[in-house]
């Protein structure tokens, strides 16, 4: 879509006069920009895949404790989409979903240590999620316990891996961390499959809760001292709840490992909890195996630019790394 087409589709679908424009991502499925619209800065997504996250977004936003006018800064922990004419979530056109969310100022927990309240705040708002009502939210994914869909995707990037051209540098070196990991990564895949068998086993006793699906700290924005919002729902899914904890317990990103006193201060505000071991294995390895996945099928790719199969080609070695998604889905 282009620029002049996007501004003209805000206007006739949310009524916003759009004054800048501003490239932010893009991806296989999707873009964002942000908007300007006066004093007010917007988040305008455009997609091509059905998601349920405006909804999720909706859901939590009625949720939103109110606080005396007195406190200040005022919380920022959702930002809840902007209705269409009609009162949709989103307006489709052409084979495409349109979306307009107020845009999130602040440093993510990527880019800057969350302080104690703001991890405080960020296991509140987690569990208000996972208080959702789930019939608000139609059409959410629902978790089901199965690591095939993972572990097919795993084989494909073993064969592709085995049929890369050798002459292209980047592929080499795919091939090699993958021969110095391969094992532990076919651990993790096998421990998936067996743990996922036994979840299905007992399904009938498996709590669903609305779940992020994403939540870690490179998707909360620190609005405030004491405040936080969530970006990104777009794996927004009813899962059991360490489907989104995972990410406080030793964290995904390798980088950014999660403290003991980080994990403490998140469940301060997240309340008591009893972890699953087995519910905590299989989201930890399906993740490890995803993430890996994702990875590697970006730096073996000879069509995508230069820059991001390299930067593809670090998050792998991050992830198989020891401080990465398979150590930790190996513990």
């Amino acid at each position: 879509m282009t620029d002049v087409a996007l501004r003209e589709r805000v206007r006739a679908d949310y009524g916003l006069e759009v004054e800048t424009l501003e490239a932010v991502s893009a991806g296989a499925s999707g873009r964002v920009w942000r908007a300007t619209v006066g004093p007010s800065a917007y988040a305008v997504r455009w997609t091509c895949a059905a998601s349920a996250a405006p909804h999720v977004a909706l859901a939590l936003a009625r949720t939103e404790p109110l606080r005396p006018a007195s406190v200040v800064p005022a919380p920022a922990h959702v930002a809840p989409p902007v209705l269409t004419r009609t009162g949709s979530t989103d307006a489709v056109h052409a084979g495409g979903r349109l979306s307009v969310e107020p845009w999130l100022d602040g440093p993510t927990g990527r880019d800057v240590a969350l302080s104690p309240p703001q991890w405080t705040a960020f296991g509140r708002l987690v569990a208000r999620v996972h208080a959702i009502d789930p019939a608000s939210v139609p059409g959410l994914p629902r978790e089901r316990f199965d690591a095939a869909r993972a572990c097919a995707a795993l084989a494909a990037v073993e064969h592709a891996i085995e049929r890369c051209a050798a002459a292209d540098p980047l592929a080499h070196a795919v091939v090699e961390a993958w021969q110095v990991a391969r094992h532990r990564v076919g651990l993790v895949a096998d421990r998936a499959v067996r743990v996922s068998g036994r979840l299905r086993a007992r399904r009938h006793d498996e709590p669903l809760v609305v779940c992020h699906g994403d939540a870690h700290v490179g998707h909360v924005v620190a609005t405030g001292p004491r405040d936080v919002a969530l970006l990104d729902w777009e794996r927004a899914r009813l899962a059991p709840p360490e489907a989104d904890l995972m990410f406080v317990l030793g964290g995904v990103l390798p980088h950014v490992p999660v403290t003991a006193e980080q994990a403490a201060a998140f469940f301060t505000g997240y309340g008591r909890v009893d972890i699953d071991d087995d519910r905590l294995v299989h989201v930890r390895c399906v993740r490890a195996v995803q993430d890996v996945v994702a990875a590697a099928t970006v730096a073996l790719d000879p069509a995508r630019a230069p820059a991001r199969r390299v930067a593809a080609l670090g998050d792998l070695a991050a992830h198989l790394g020891s401080a990465g998604v398979v150590a930790a889905a190996l513990e």
